[in-house]
């Protein structure tokens, strides 16, 4: 139900935009905290289990920043190593409050239904995560009696998807409920994980009518008239001034960043002269080594990651156009071959690699 905090009006000011350096998908900053902020809620050390996947030991307080969707999934593979519950992720979305996710709360307020809330939520997804995953409603108000939302994480690891996608959907709910001023009780809730010993927490945690496992994806469905409550705080001025908003930050995010490039530049001439250091880079770019690192933490990654992605994106591009091993290996400040071929190897395994195509050996 809604609390008695009131909603305060979104940030003054454009947003600048600041894109992470690697190309991989990425969360905006706001959902990093959160989880962090939902894993601590759950017992667990959320900011120790946070460094260890990979996050800054502060994440990062920037409106603008953005983290490695592979460094939420490691997050919630350590969060499930720690805490053996099936209510995990229903139990860490327990932490959202209004405002905690910027300006997509903002712009799912300012819809005129339910329905058209999660309209709005799929529609600017990538304000939160540009990963692939399926998010849509299909049915809704005045077709067939009910709505399904499904919203189902995708990284590639089964077990993550699976709390990952409960904790979203929980979330999703938790939203719908406060912007809409009411109860709202799923008639149905499908999960992909297998059931558990005892399901009754979960299905009052949902306020689910049903609860069903082992499904093909995480999904919840709502009564009609659940779907068409109209949002009473709405106001539809404001909310087309925010859409317009958030459709330029994501047209801003998949614009190639100057700064990046020129970066990336840097790396690709040391690595081939092999003189390749963060304090050379550094230099080359007119900063401190403290003020890149600083640089680089707020646009989601490390000198070490950063370096490997170049590494990465290089080696695939030049041994497609026919270079040899042995030339690719020099241009990138290997040591040898073999070295070379670690890597190679070290990249097909890795899901923070999927995106890019690696010649077969």
């Amino acid at each position: 139900m809604r609390e008695a905090e009131s909603k305060p009006c979104p940030p003054d000011g454009p947003t600048r935009r600041q894109e992470p350096i690697g190309r991989g998908p990425t969360a905006h900053v706001s959902v990093a905290r959160l989880l962090v902020t939902g894993l601590e809620g759950t017992g667990g050390d959320g900011v120790a289990l946070a460094c260890r996947a990979g996050l800054p030991e502060q994440v990062p307080d920037n409106d603008d920043a953005r983290v490695p969707t592979d460094h939420l999934s490691r997050l919630w593979r350590l969060g499930l190593g720690a805490n053996d519950d099936p209510c995990l992720g229903v139990k860490a979305a327990g932490r959202w409050r209004f405002g905690r996710l910027r300006l997509m709360d903002y712009l799912v307020a300012n819809a005129q239904t339910v329905t058209e809330m999660f309209t709005v939520m799929q529609q600017y997804s990538a304000l939160l995560n540009t990963a692939p995953n399926e998010i849509r409603l299909t049915g809704g108000a005045g077709s067939t009696g009910k709505g399904t939302v499904t919203y189902q994480i995708r990284s590639g690891d089964p077990d993550v998807d699976a709390m990952a996608s409960q904790y979203a959907m929980a979330t999703v709910l938790f939203r719908a409920r406060y912007v809409a001023g009411r109860e709202i009780r799923p008639l149905h809730v499908g999960l992909t994980s297998g059931p558990p010993a005892q399901h009754r927490e979960l299905a009052d945690r949902f306020g689910a009518r049903r609860l069903d496992f082992g499904a093909d994806a995480t999904t919840m469905t709502l009564a009609s008239a659940d779907l068409s409550l109209p949002l009473p705080d709405a106001d539809a001025r404001l909310g087309a001034v925010l859409r317009q908003h958030a459709a330029d930050v994501i047209a801003a995010q998949a614009r190639p960043s100057p700064w990046s490039d020129r970066l990336r530049q840097v790396i690709v001439a040391q690595l081939a002269g092999g003189g390749l250091s963060l304090q050379a880079v550094a230099r080359a770019l007119a900063l401190s080594p403290r003020s890149l690192q600083r640089r680089l933490a707020e646009e989601g990654t490390t000198w070490r990651d950063l370096v490997e992605t170049v590494r990465h994106d290089r080696a695939t591009a030049l041994l497609a156009g026919g270079a040899t091993r042995k030339e690719v290996a020099a241009r990138l400040g290997f040591s040898d071959t073999r070295a070379l071929r670690a890597a190679l190897r070290r990249w097909r395994t890795d899901p923070g690699a999927a995106g890019a195509r690696i010649p077969p050996s």
